[in-house]
C-alpha cells in the first residue's frame, strides 16, 4: 500500500508539473477572487447587518441574547451563514472542475469553469447544506489542507481549549476519539463532494457511493493523503531554510549586497509560497478526480501547433502573474527589512507570574514579577459573598487552596485565610485592596480582569466602578473582562477608564465601546489587529508562551502580548529590537508564512 502511494505521487507530481501553468492559474485567480473580492464583501455585509441589528459583538456567550432579543438579526446571521456555505461548495466546484479539466485535456477557460461551477450551485439540495456543515465543520481540523478555503480559516481549535483538554484526560481521551472517528467517517466519505459535483448525484446517493467505493480502503486513502501531505511539508521546508541559509551567506559573506539581496530572497519566498499552494492544491484535488492513478484521456484530434499554443500560454500567463507578484512584493520587503514595520508590544504578564516563579495572583508573585519591569500585571477578581472583591481566576477555590468553594460562598475575611499553593510556592489568598495597594507602592500598572458569574450580586459591576474606578484611572490601570456589561457599564461610567473586551474567538469583528480587545492568539490574524487599529483600538493576545508565537503575534502587529513566559517575551521583543540579521528577519516571516495560504488561512 506505501508503495503504491508513492508511485501514485510521483504520477501526480509530473502531473502537476506537465501542466503547471493551467493549475497556478486556477489556484491563483480563485484564491484571490475569494481573499480580494469575496472575504472583504462578507465582511462589510456582516459589519452592516450587527449595526443595523443592534448587535455589538457575536460569541458563544451571547448567542441567546441575540436569538432572543435580535431575532431578525439571529435569521440574518444564519443566511448569512449558509451564503457562506455555497461559497465554499462554489470555490471547491471550481478547483475540482478546473483541475479534471486540465487532466482531461477539455482545456476549457476559467470563465467556462466558473459558469459551469454556477450551474452545479442550481442543482444543490437543502441536503447538500447539511452535509457540508457536517463535512466541513467536523471534519475540516483533518481535511483542512485537502479543502482548504479563507472563508473557513475561523474553523479552528483555540489553544485554551487544547489546554484544557491536557489538563483534564477523560476529556481529552473522549474528545481524541470522538475526532479519529471523524477522521475514519472523513476519509470514508471523501468521495462526496466529487460525485455531487462532476457526476451530478444527490447528496443522499453521492454519500451512499463514496462509502461502498472506500470499503476496505480506508488505508488506500490515507496513505494517500499521508504521502502527498509529506511531499508538501518537505518542498516547503527544505525551501524555505535553504532561502534563509543562502540569505545566512549573504549577511556573513556578502555583507554589501546583504540588504538587496535580502529583498530578492524574501521576494522568492513569497512567489514560491504561491507556487506551492498551487502544488498542494493540485496533488490533493487530483487524489479527488482520479485517486487511483493519474490517466490523461486520449487528446482531441488537434493540430501540433495547436496543442502546443493551448499548452503555453497557461505558462506565459503564469509567468507574468509571478512577476506582477514579485514586483509588488519587493516594495514591501524593502521596508520590512529596513526595520520601517519594527515596533515594541505592550508587556503583560499573565496572571502576575513569570515562569512559575510563584503563585499566580498573589502579591509575593506580584513582587516578584513586579522586578522584571512588565509594561502590565493582568491579575483576576471574583466578587465575594459581602460583596468584597478577592483575587483569583477560577471560579472556585479548589484547585489552588483544598477548599471546594466558591469566591460567592465565602466571606472576603475567609477567602483571605486560605493558603493557595501552586509551583512549589505557597501564599496567602489576597483582597483586591491589598494587591491594589502592593501594586501602588511598587508603581507596578495593573490590568484587571473583572470575571462575573451569574451568582455575582445585581449590583456588583456598578459597586466595583464606584469604589475603584478613580483609583484605577489614577494609577494608569486597565480593565478587561469576558462579560461585555462590564466594558459598557465602565465606558458609561468612567470612560477615562482603559477597558478591554475579552474575545475567545475571531468570528465577527465586534462593533463595541471598548478601548481594545484581549483576543486568544490562535484565532487571531493581522485582518483583526487591522481593523482594530484602524478604529483606534488596541488589541492584545493572550496567552502566548511560545517565542515563536511571539514573534508572529508581533509580525501581525498585536499591540499588547500576554504572557505567562515574561521573560522569554522580553528576550523576544529585544532580539528584534538588536537590529537582527537579514536572515534572522527572513526567518520570522517564514515561520508565519509557513504557510498560511497552505491552511485556508488569511492573515
Amino acid at each position: 500500500m506505501g508503495l503504491r502511494s508513492i508511485r501514485y505521487t510521483g504520477q501526480a507530481l509530473r502531473e502537476f508539473f506537465r501542466h503547471w501553468g493551467s493549475y497556478f492559474i486556477l489556484s491563483f485567480v480563485v484564491g484571490e477572487a475569494i481573499s480580494l473580492i469575496i472575504v472583504p464583501v462578507l465582511h462589510n455585509v456582516t459589519q452592516a447587518l450587527l449595526g443595523a441589528s443592534g448587535i455589538p459583538y457575536v460569541s458563544y456567550n451571547n448567542l441567546g441574547q441575540i436569538i432572543t432579543q435580535h431575532t431578525w438579526g439571529a435569521v440574518a446571521l444564519l443566511l448569512l451563514f449558509f451564503l457562506l456555505l455555497l461559497l465554499v461548495y462554489a470555490q471547491f466546484a471550481m478547483i475540482l472542475i478546473g483541475v479534471e479539466n486540465v487532466v482531461q485535456q477539455r482545456q476549457q477557460n476559467l470563465r467556462a469553469v466558473f459558469g459551469e461551477a454556477l450551474r452545479d450551485l442550481r442543482r444543490i439540495r437543502p441536503t447538500t447544506v447539511l452535509f457540508f456543515v457536517f463535512y466541513f465543520i467536523l471534519v475540516i481540523p483533518f481535511a483542512g489542507g485537502i479543502i482548504n478555503s479563507p472563508l473557513l480559516n475561523k474553523v479552528r481549535i483555540p489553544q485554551f481549549i487544547l489546554d484544557f483538554l491536557n489538563e483534564n484526560a477523560l476529556y481529552g481521551f473522549l474528545i481524541g476519539m470522538f475526532y479519529l472517528a471523524m477522521l475514519y467517517v472523513g476519509i470514508r466519505l471523501i468521495r462526496v463532494l466529487p460525485h455531487m459535483i462532476l457526476d451530478d448525484q444527490s447528496a443522499g446517493e453521492a454519500m451512499h457511493n463514496s462509502w461502498q467505493e472506500t470499503r476496505k480502503h480506508f488505508w488506500f486513502y490515507f496513505w494517500r493523503i499521508t504521502w502527498l501531505t509529506a511531499v508538501v511539508t518537505v518542498v516547503q521546508t527544505l525551501w524555505t531554510e535553504g532561502l534563509i541559509l543562502f540569505q545566512s551567506y549573504l549577511d556573513n559573506s556578502q555583507p554589501t549586497f546583504a540588504y538587496v539581496g535580502s529583498i530578492g530572497t524574501m521576494a522568492t519566498l513569497q512567489v514560491s509560497g504561491l507556487f506551492i499552494t498551487a502544488l498542494a492544491t493540485t496533488l490533493y484535488y487530483l487524489l479527488l478526480v482520479s485517486p487511483d492513478t493519474v490517466i490523461k484521456a486520449a487528446p482531441a484530434p488537434i493540430s501540433v501547433k495547436e496543442r502546443k499554443k493551448r499548452k503555453r500560454w497557461p505558462r506565459v500567463v503564469a509567468a507574468l502573474v509571478i512577476i506582477f507578484a514579485a514586483g509588488i512584493y519587493l516594495v514591501y520587503n524593502a521596508v520590512y527589512m529596513a526595520g520601517g514595520f519594527d515596533y515594541s508590544p505592550i508587556t503583560i504578564s499573565h496572571r502576575g507570574v513569570d515562569d512559575h516563579n510563584g503563585v499566580q495572583n498573589t502579591i509575593p508573585a506580584l513582587q516578584t514579577t513586579a522586578k522584571e519591569k512588565p509594561d502590565y500585571v493582568e491579575m483576576d477578581i471574583h466578587e465575594t459573598k459581602d460583596g468584597q472583591w478577592v483575587v483569583m481566576h477560577d471560579e472556585n477555590y479548589d484547585a489552588l487552596t483544598g477548599v471546594n468553594k466558591t469566591p460567592r460562598q465565602l466571606t472576603l475575611a475567609q477567602a483571605t485565610k486560605l493558603t493557595a499553593k501552586e509551583n512549589d510556592h505557597a501564599a496567602p489568598v489576597a483582597s483586591f485592596d491589598d494587591y491594589l495597594a502592593a501594586a501602588e507602592k511598587l508603581h507596578q500598572k495593573l490590568l484587571v480582569e473583572v470575571k462575573t458569574t451569574p451568582h455575582d450580586s445585581p449590583n456588583a459591576v456598578n459597586d466595583f466602578i464606584k469604589q475603584y474606578g478613580n483609583r484605577l484611572i489614577k494609577d494608569h490601570n486597565r480593565v478587561h473582562s469576558l462579560d461585555y456589561r462590564v466594558i459598557a457599564a465602565i465606558k458609561a461610567q468612567k470612560p477615562k477608564l482603559y477597558a478591554s473586551f475579552i474575545l475567545p474567538y475571531d468570528l465577527v469583528f465586534p462593533e463595541t465601546k471598548a478601548d481594545a480587545y484581549t483576543m486568544e492568539y490562535t484565532t487571531l490574524g493581522a485582518d483583526f489587529v487591522d481593523q482594530a487599529q484602524d478604529q483606534g483600538k488596541e488589541v492584545w493576545a493572550w496567552t502566548v508562551d511560545d517565542p515563536d508565537k511571539m514573534e508572529e503575534m508581533i509580525f501581525i502587529g498585536a499591540d499588547g502580548i500576554i504572557t505567562d513566559n515574561l521573560h522569554d517575551l522580553q528576550d523576544t521583543i529585544k532580539s528584534q529590537e538588536d537590529h537582527p540579521s537579514y536572515a534572522a528577519r527572513l526567518r520570522v516571516y517564514g515561520n508565519q508564512f509557513n504557510w498560511d495560504s497552505l491552511n485556508g488561512t488569511e492573515n
